[in-house]
């Protein structure tokens, strides 16, 4: 499967606003990595900057891997990586398979989200993992996020994930940062037991963590933080619809782009 086939299924649908020249992506918001979308959404509202997501409907699980989502198969993909300098992409880990098996008492199990444990664990996964080509964003984003969240540390020492060169994390001009979270950063509890992600608590600190990782990667890039006067007379960004831009003040900022 490819990009183009993953935007034709029902239901799947793309939003794209643009600002800033620092972005927010959720290649996997909706059913897959949940609470994803809604991190990275209300972290670029905060920080003005520019934002990107994938989300799929209840009905759908698809994990398409990151350096499979070709820009050349979304308009809207590629006026966001055309526009931002850096990316910041948010991605979930721990509870997001999906398990089928046969149980000789109760016959065929399915869960949606596979086992809350697997293999050795044997509590609630605690881990942060980081990647991504820019290497001075990242460093910065290991020290923001490592023990800024009580019981939650930064593990990437033997994962490597958001490196590939493909990775639309990687593709602007001065690459970007991955983030992957777990389920209780994400807003749908400690083992993903939560189907609906909440936005409050926890999750409030990650946005905030965020928005300070987007100020760190504009001033890296040379650029000043606007102070609020100043945003206020700015334009409010550009929604794409089939890559063409438009001021938002033309109309409502839900949908940008649907697929199907």
């Amino acid at each position: 499967m490819d990009l183009a086939e993953l935007l034709t299924m029902p239901g799947v649908r793309e939003e794209c606003l643009l600002r800033s020249n620092v972005g927010f992506m959720a290649l996997h918001g909706g059913s897959q990595d949940r609470g994803t979308e809604q991190i990275a959404r209300l972290a670029a509202t905060q920080a003005h900057a520019s934002y990107y997501a994938i989300i799929q409907p209840s009905v759908l699980r698809v994990h398409l891997t990151s350096r499979l989502h070709d820009p050349d198969h979304s308009a809207p993909l590629r006026a966001f990586l055309e526009h931002v300098d850096v990316a910041i992409s948010l991605h979930g880990f721990g509870r997001d398979g999906f398990a089928l098996w046969f149980d000789p008492d109760r016959g065929l199990i399915v869960e949606a989200y596979g086992p809350a444990v697997r293999g050795k664990q044997t509590g609630p996964l605690r881990g942060i993992i980081l990647g991504g080509l820019n290497s001075q964003l990242l460093d910065t984003a290991r020290n923001l996020f490592n023990r800024r969240f009580a019981g939650y540390h930064v593990a990437d020492e033997r994962v490597r994930l958001g490196f590939h060169l493909d990775n639309p994390v990687n593709l602007p001009s001065a690459h970007g940062v991955q983030v992957e979270l777990p389920p209780g950063l994400r807003g749908i509890g400690d083992f993903g037991e939560t189907l609906v992600p909440r936005q409050d608590g926890v999750v409030c600190e990650v946005v905030a963590a965020l928005v300070d990782l987007a100020t760190r990667a504009a001033e890296l890039l040379g650029t000043t933080s606007a102070s609020s006067a100043e945003l206020a007379q700015e334009p409010p960004g550009r929604l794409v619809r089939d890559g063409l831009a438009t001021p938002t003040g033309l109309q409502p900022p839900a949908v940008i782009s649907e697929g199907g």
